[in-house]
C-alpha cells in the first residue's frame, strides 16, 4: 500500500534548484514553506505506514544527507474541508459527524482539537473511516496513532543513520496460529542482541542492495520458509531471518531471494519451497545427508 506523508521540515531550502529538483525528480514530493517552516510532501509504499515511513527516511537520507525530518505535520481538517476533499456538502458531512448517517460503520473518529468554536480532524484518520465504503483516497496518510509512532521513532532513525548503521525493520514471518507471542519473544530477546557493541556492525555486513536499510523477520520453527522471504521489500534482496533454536537460543540466519547474489537454493539442500525454519535448521544441524552442515550465509528461495 503507498502512504502519504506530509513531514516538517529543516536542512533544506526553496531556494536550493538542486534540493528541490531532487525532491520532484527523484521522489516525485513537494518542497513548500509557510510562515518560515518547510513542509514536504512525499509518498512510499511499505507493509504499513510504519514500514513505508521506515523506507522514506533511509531514501531521503541517501539523496539528501542535510535534509531533518523533525516532524509529521497532522493535515487538520473542518467539516468544510472534509466536504470540499470528497466533493459533498457541509450538511452531508456533518450528518457522518454527529453519526446520523453511516451507522452501520464504526463511528465517525474523534476530533483532534478545536479552532475556535469549530472541530478539527487529522485527514488520516477521516481517510481511514471512509475507506469502510470505499471513498477513502488510493494514497493514505498516517493515522493519529501511526504518526505518533513515527513522530517517536524520527529522532532515532536519523541517530542510527548519522551514525552509519542501517535502520534495522521487524517484521513477523507470519501472523496467527497461536505464535504471535512466540515471535514477539523472539524480537525482543534480538532487539537486547542488538545493543550490545559490534553485534548489528556483524549482522549489516551481509551484501544487500539498500545499505542503510535491514529487514529482521522474526519467526518460529513451523513458519515456511516461503513467508520469510515474501517480507522481503520489492527494493531488497536479503535479510535476516531470527529465531530460536531447539535448545532456546537465539539464532541468525542470511536469507534471500533468487536474485541474491551467491544465494545458495534451498532445493540444493533438499528442502521444498513448504520447508519451514525448523526444516532449515534440522539442515542445518544434520546436513541433507546426516553430515552436520556450517550455517549458510546466503539460503535463497524464489
Amino acid at each position: 500500500m503507498e502512504y502519504e506523508f506530509h513531514f516538517v521540515v529543516d536542512g533544506i531550502s526553496i531556494d536550493d534548484d538542486r534540493s528541490v529538483g531532487i525532491v520532484h525528480d527523484t521522489f516525485d514530493g513537494l518542497l513548500t514553506r509557510h510562515r518560515g517552516r518547510y513542509f514536504l510532501d512525499v509518498a512510499e509504499s511499505g507493509a504499513s505506514a510504519i514500514d513505508a515511513a521506515h523506507r522514506i527516511v533511509v531514501r531521503l537520507r541517501k539523496s539528501l544527507p542535510d535534509l531533518r525530518l523533525l516532524r509529521t505535520d497532522p493535515d487538520l481538517v473542518g467539516v468544510s474541508d472534509i466536504a470540499e476533499r470528497l466533493d459533498r456538502s457541509r450538511q452531508n458531512v456533518q450528518q457522518w459527524v454527529n453519526g446520523e448517517r453511516r451507522q452501520d460503520m464504526l463511528p465517525f473518529p474523534d476530533p483532534e482539537g478545536m479552532t475556535g468554536r469549530s472541530p478539527v480532524w487529522r485527514w488520516g484518520d477521516v481517510n481511514a473511516w471512509l475507506t469502510q465504503f470505499g471513498e477513502g483516497d488510493d494514497v493514505r496518510p498516517p493515522t493519529r496513532e501511526e504518526a505518533l509512532t513515527i513522530d517517536f521513532m524520527l529522532p532515532k532513525w536519523q541517530r542510527t543513520l548519522d551514525d552509519g548503521l542501517p535502520l534495522v525493520h521487524f517484521a513477523a514471518a507470519e501472523v496467527g496460529g497461536g505464535y504471535d507471542r512466540d515471535r514477539e519473544v523472539v524480537q525482543r530477546l534480538l532487539e537486547g542482541t542488538l545493543a550490545f557493541p559490534g553485534v548489528l556492525e556483524r549482522i549489516a555486513a551481509i551484501p544487500r542492495t539498500e545499505q542503510q536499510r535491514l529487514t529482521v523477520v522474526c519467526a518460529v520453527l513451523p513458519d515456511r520458509l516461503s513467508s520469510v522471504v515474501s517480507r522481503i521489500g520489492h527494493d531488497e534482496v536479503w535479510a535476516v531471518l531470527a529465531y530460536q533454536g531447539g535448545e532456546g537460543e537465539l539464532r541468525l540466519q542470511a536469507v534471500g531471494t533468487a536474485k541474491a547474489p551467491g544465494a545458495v537454493p534451498v532445493s540444493s539442500l533438499g528442502l521444498s519451497r513448504d520447508a519451514t525454519v525448523g526444516d532449515l535448521l534440522l539442515v542445518q544441524t544434520n546436513g541433507p545427508d546426516d553430515t552436520p552442515v556450517t550455517p549458510m550465509t546466503p539460503v535463497g528461495l524464489d
